[in-house]
């Protein structure tokens, strides 16, 4: 491998959470021939954030450790869907590819070393969208040889792609019409919450990024890798998180292996127990539980 991928690192108003996902990173090998990108997005205007915001570009400024260290701090608040997609865009134009991390994401310490092999041995793989470091919890079908797997719909817990498999997103859906008619395809290709997800970001309900790159996965057919066992945890679900609340079904225990050689899949195809394992997270059912939870926690 001629060179890593560069980190993004997308950061808002919560100093510590910065700090232990700074601190993670740093746990794997790979990190000091990296170079890393923080973004930090400006505190809506009325919730009291500066303080805090203010503490994140301090702490940002003495992060080292890296190959190089960039910070880029926004006065105004963007919100994280436009945050997300500027900060990409520009870094991924340099280097052609990327790997990105929220600072509410705890890695573990061959995180890496698992996208980093994945961004390059999928590379030429068009029909591979992205190199996600999060799983949901599956269990290894009999006979399964391999330490990941192929699925629909990328996750973006930690997670990497291509310039090209980005540049191909269509952020702005305009034919919506012809997004609409394709809902049902949506929620059966990816869970139940697809659609609804793409249309309260249309209606201004949300600012989400990561379902619009899920439905643009999706309208090319394409697929995501996942490791077995989670490689990242989120810290997030703290009640502070943008989009995390305190108790959620995504927590899950991370993979702490001491090999860094992970066994990939030769070629790209889905396998069916692991694919339907993968979307029962995303099930009526699960989905209605959680809302219970949400409510009682």
């Amino acid at each position: 491998m001629d060179s890593y991928a560069p980190i993004v690192i997308f950061a808002f108003n919560r100093p510590q959470a910065l700090k232990e996902c700074i601190r993670a990173l740093l746990s794997n090998p790979e990190a000091a021939e990296s170079d890393l990108f923080v973004f930090i997005d400006g505190p809506r205007p009325g919730r009291g954030e500066e303080g805090k915001v203010d503490a994140v570009k301090a702490y940002a400024g003495t992060i080292c450790g890296f190959r190089s260290v960039e910070v880029q701090a926004s006065d105004t608040n963007k919100g994280l869907g436009p945050s997300v997609i500027g900060g990409i865009s520009a870094i991924i134009e340099r280097y052609g590819r990327v790997i990105v991390v929220e600072d509410d994401l705890v890695v573990s310490r061959h995180f890496l070393a698992f996208m980093n092999a994945g961004l390059e041995k999928y590379q030429q793989e068009q029909k591979v969208f992205s190199i996600c470091g999060n799983s949901h919890k599956v269990t290894r079908p009999e006979g399964y040889d391999f330490d990941a797997y192929f699925c629909h719909r990328s996750n973006s817990c930690g997670w990497g792609t291509w310039k090209d498999r980005w540049d191909s997103c269509d952020w702005e859906l305009k034919d919506w019409e012809s997004v609409r008619r394709k809902g049902h395809a949506f929620n059966r290709w990816g869970g139940s919450d697809c659609f609804k997800l793409l249309k309260d970001w249309k209606e201004g309900r949300n600012k989400s990024w990561a379902i619009r790159f899920c439905y643009s996965e999706f309208i090319q057919g394409k697929v995501s890798l996942f490791p077995l066992k989670t490689l990242v945890i989120n810290i997030g679900f703290d009640g502070e998180g943008t989009n995390c609340r305190k108790w959620s079904r995504f927590k899950y225990e991370p993979d702490l292996r001491d090999s860094a050689d992970f066994v990939f899949p030769d070629t790209v195809s889905v396998n069916k127990s692991l694919l339907r394992q993968n979307l029962h997270y995303h099930s009526l059912i699960l989905r209605a539980y959680s809302r219970i939870m949400y409510m009682l926690t």
